[in-house]
């Protein structure tokens, strides 16, 4: 089972990125030509993507249930805000 010089390659920048991942994450945070690039990108693919991310919400129900349920709870307010605000009026 001989091994490509494609799949070599891939191996290789995957030991690369897991090995590096924390210094070329601080990397690209600051890195303006690359936040360019990405934004191209995602303009020009914006379609698939979209539809990438229906298929992902059809076959996993349930985790998509969770995390609406988590955005839900993290807007709603404690009784405490609610009632405060109430007293400002």
């Amino acid at each position: 089972m001989s091994l490509t010089k494609r799949e070599k390659k891939s191996i290789a920048n995957n030991k690369y990125y897991q090995k590096n991942k924390d210094r070329l994450a601080e990397k690209w945070k600051n890195d303006e030509v690359r936040k360019e690039k990405l934004k191209v990108y995602y303009q020009k693919n914006k379609e698939i993507i979209l539809e990438r991310a229906r298929e992902w919400n059809r076959k996993n129900k349930d985790a998509r249930k969770i995390i609406t349920e988590r955005q839900k709870k993290s807007k709603l307010q404690t009784f405490w805000e609610i009632n405060t605000e109430k007293r400002e009026d």
